[in-house]
């Protein structure tokens, strides 16, 4: 909890409701589904709602020196302590954002529910990236036509966006694991993760702080 560590940062409100937006958003709130231990479901994003709400999770813009985000990331989840960075003046309203808060809030998801457990850097990628892209195809009027498309030489974008099409139309369902296991390779095949994923494939989750109430 924040304070625990010795820190007592307190969100700004106005941060808390730039991703709050997002995340109780009628697209974000049918997102419902399972991977082992794993339930990403509505009620897993109001939690974290509720943890910026009460600074368990720390929100930062990026300032270059002491929160830093790589170029071309909108957003970026770390943990112990758990913080969310984002880009000064990020815009909450376009898809490409959106989708970057729902893959990060999705990270603090899985720290929330995997509290202790050694989860597969793999696994931790390729449901944010399900669930970010489940937040698409349910937040589009008409699913044929996305508000944001997959990048056609992304594997990673292209193998989420047909897993997550499987599973929109069936709450709690989970991945065919041939599928993910295709996701799992071209996220290990991508430079952005390769190195790390070599070098560190499983990671402890180390849970987010849950409050004294239900």
């Amino acid at each position: 909890m924040a304070g625990d560590d010795g820190h007592d940062h307190v969100n700004d409100a106005a941060l808390v409701a730039k991703i709050s937006q997002v995340l109780l958003s009628q697209a974000c709130q049918r997102i419902d589904f399972r991977w082992g231990k794993l339930h990403v479901t509505a009620k897993a994003y109001r939690a974290v709602v509720l943890a910026l709400s009460d600074s368990r999770i720390d929100i930062f813009e990026a300032d270059g020196a002491e929160h830093t985000l790589d170029p071309n990331v909108g957003a970026s989840y770390i943990g112990n302590p758990e913080s969310i960075i984002i880009r000064p003046h990020l815009n909450a309203h376009t898809a490409l954002n959106q989708r970057a808060l729902v893959h990060e809030a999705t990270h603090a998801v899985q720290d929330d529910q995997l509290n202790g457990e050694w989860v597969w850097r793999l696994d931790d990628e390729a449901t944010s990236y399900i669930a970010e892209w489940l937040f698409v195809i349910h937040a589009s009027p008409n699913p044929d036509h996305l508000i944001s498309k997959p990048d056609p030489d992304d594997p990673i974008e292209v193998i989420a966006v047909e897993i997550a099409r499987a599973l929109a139309d069936k709450p709690g369902a989970s991945p065919d694991p041939a599928a993910m296991r295709r996701l799992g390779d071209a996220i290990f095949h991508d430079p952005t993760y390769s190195v790390t994923m070599a070098l560190h494939p499983w990671i402890r989750d180390d849970g987010v702080t849950k409050p004294d109430f239900p």
